[in-house]
């Protein structure tokens, strides 16, 4: 059942981002350390920097649920954590509640698998959610797993 959900909530995902995604000056990557608009981390000590950056108001198919994501338009490599609604600023525990999720190379990861880490979210309105993260996901069989180290972001609400 578990399988099932995060199939069906990553199709939802990369559906709606690959059908909203038109490159405008705020879809840049910039470095969100420097306070610029972004999205970055670092995926089993590799850089990833995706091209498109956002934060969802609603996680698609979860209205309870609000999402921050990062996409390689060429590679369609997906980084996204999913929080409750009710999450504001502080630090929280990513998981199977606050959890996340990330596609690499065609490979489904996630912390509803089995993964964990943490979000800090240091500014979030209506309009911008800013933060750091860390966390480790695991495949659908329990057998494979990536670590996202010195994750941050600052982007924009849609």
């Amino acid at each position: 059942m578990k399988t099932f959900r995060l199939l069906a909530i990553l199709s939802v995902l990369s559906i709606t981002i690959l059908t909203g995604c038109s490159k405008k000056s705020d879809d840049v990557n910039p470095d969100p350390a420097t306070g610029a608009a972004g999205f970055k981390v670092k995926v089993d000590g590799k850089e990833y920097a995706p091209d498109f950056s956002y934060a969802l108001a609603s996680f698609p198919a979860n209205d309870l649920y609000y999402a921050i994501y990062g996409l390689d338009s060429k590679t369609s490599d997906i980084v996204a954590i999913a929080l409750p609604k009710t999450v504001k600023e502080g630090t929280f525990p990513i998981n199977n509640v606050n959890f996340a999720m990330a596609t690499f190379n065609k490979q489904d990861f996630s912390t509803i698998n089995g993964g964990s880490g943490t979000i800090t979210i240091t500014k979030r309105t209506d309009t911008n959610v800013q933060g750091t993260f860390s966390f480790t996901a695991v495949d659908a069989t329990g057998k494979l797993s990536r670590t996202l180290t010195d994750g941050s972001f600052n982007v924009n609400v849609r």
